[in-house]
């Protein structure tokens, strides 16, 4: 059974910028993102990492919104990008949204929306044998910037049942 799944802007862009992309298709098969996140992943002056790839992928597919005052509601509160992305997960009853600002994964829940993030989404390719290690993965994650605090990083260790010992 495939799964509806939905993605806002970070979890491609990191995915990208460490060449670990195609993690998302092996799990899920398709991912659709909203218009913003594309135009975010597509901006003229500063390319994200993953743009020309989404742009060519037969996989992560770009989808219209259709509830605008959904969106208008949720900027108020969240960036275009994940607004249009919890939006679009509402609209299509999705079985995920990948979604990490802890802002946006609060509201999301608060629609009944089953969110997982970057750290989940390394635990579950482990869980289901497309990488052996999630410690590599972390590392590379925060070099690019990727926000991941001490306490999550050791979690994400735990969980994936891997030495703390650096």
């Amino acid at each position: 059974m495939n799964k509806i799944v939905v993605s806002d802007t970070t979890a491609i862009t990191h995915l990208a910028k460490i060449g670990a992309l195609d993690l998302l298709q092996k799990l899920y098969l398709e991912v659709l993102i909203p218009d913003a996140v594309f135009s975010e992943l597509s901006q003229v002056k500063k390319t994200q990492p993953g743009a020309l790839y989404v742009l060519n992928s037969k996989w992560i597919k770009v989808v219209k919104i259709k509830n605008q005052m959904v969106v208008n509601k949720l900027t108020k509160h969240l960036d275009l990008g994940e607004s249009e992305a919890i939006a679009l997960s509402i609209e299509l009853q999705s079985d995920v949204l990948i979604i990490d600002e802890v802002a946006g994964r609060n509201i999301a829940k608060k629609f009944g929306r089953n969110t997982i993030g970057m750290v989940g989404v390394l635990l579950e390719a482990k869980k289901k044998g497309y990488i052996s290690s999630v410690r590599p993965y972390l590392d590379k994650l925060r070099v690019t910037g990727f926000r991941l605090g001490e306490d999550i990083y050791q979690l994400a260790l735990k969980l994936s049942r891997e030495s703390q010992v650096k």
